[in-house]
């Protein structure tokens, strides 16, 4: 699902930074911490998830935390 919003943003020609790929930048941020997998970053938050959340929680959580990482950086750099 996150593939074909990015290729609608390309059909459209919205320019966004895209990160969700398989192996983009989200994944190698989850692999820093232990969290990567073969199958993509989808499959590995499933099999990490909590007992007591949703791996789409787990997701926005991670993502959430990508993101406040991200923004620092680039404070930092700017």
């Amino acid at each position: 699902m996150l593939i074909g919003y990015k290729l609608a943003l390309d059909i459209h020609g919205v320019k966004e930074r895209f990160d969700l790929w398989p192996n983009g930048p989200f994944s190698e941020w989850l692999a820093r911490y232990g969290r990567s997998s073969a199958l993509g970053w989808a499959a590995e938050i499933e099999r990490q998830v909590e007992p007591d959340t949703t791996p789409l929680d787990a997701f926005f959580a991670f993502l959430d935390e990508y993101r406040a990482e991200q923004d620092e950086s680039n404070a930092e750099a700017g």
